[in-house]
């Protein structure tokens, strides 16, 4: 194998893996501001005191995933990956 197929094989797996890091963050940041909805929706029902709409938070947290930015951001971690693939295929 070329010196040069094995780099642009690297390269193309270096993409995938930023990419799928990329998606990671959002994927991440949902489940994090969930699991605070969580907590909270949890000490709302220990103690009444405790006012925060939980709804909206969740809604808040959809409305991202649902989001451009979140759809762009699979799809570049798909192309990443089935270029990396084909990288690997074309040889």
């Amino acid at each position: 194998m070329k010196r040069i197929d094995m780099q642009k094989r690297a390269l193309a797996a270096r993409d995938a893996h930023l990419a799928l890091l990329d998606l990671k963050k959002l994927v991440d940041e949902a489940a994090q501001r969930t699991r605070a909805a969580e907590l909270d929706a949890v000490g709302m029902s220990i103690n009444s005191h405790i006012d925060c709409d939980i709804c909206t938070r969740l809604r808040v947290i959809v409305d991202r995933l649902r989001s451009p930015n979140f759809e762009e951001t699979l799809s570049q971690a798909r192309e990443k990956l089935e270029m990396a693939i084909s990288s690997e295929n074309s040889n």
